[in-house]
């Protein structure tokens, strides 16, 4: 855990502010899309997490997680990527607690 945040009391889930960037954004900045991936949607740390269940139980999951772990409300078993748009400083989407990223051919 960051001692920083840790000596203000931060939710040790918040990687720091958000950026300018909506997850849309970070998303295809990252420009991967594995085969089966139905929605994205993004931890507290930046990571990007690439999923195969179908996009109502994420668009579920994620209004429930709130600034939490989707990880915690889908589980692993759906999980089938993970990306960062840079892993030695990850950027945080400004919409990340409410958005889900869906393929062009999906939306």
């Amino acid at each position: 855990m960051n001692p920083i945040a840790e000596i203000r009391g931060v939710s040790k889930h918040v990687c720091g502010p958000s950026s300018l960037l909506s997850l849309a954004d970070v998303v295809d900045r990252v420009a991967e899309w594995p085969q089966g991936v139905t929605a994205v949607t993004q931890e507290p740390d930046g990571e990007l997490l690439y999923w195969d269940a179908p996009v109502d139980v994420v668009r579920q999951a994620r209004a429930r997680a709130g600034a939490g772990s989707m990880l915690r409300e889908i589980g692993i078993k759906y999980q089938i990527h993970s990306a960062y748009l840079n892993l030695n400083n990850p950027v945080l989407a400004h919409d990340w607690q409410v958005r889900v990223v869906v393929p062009p051919i999906v939306a």
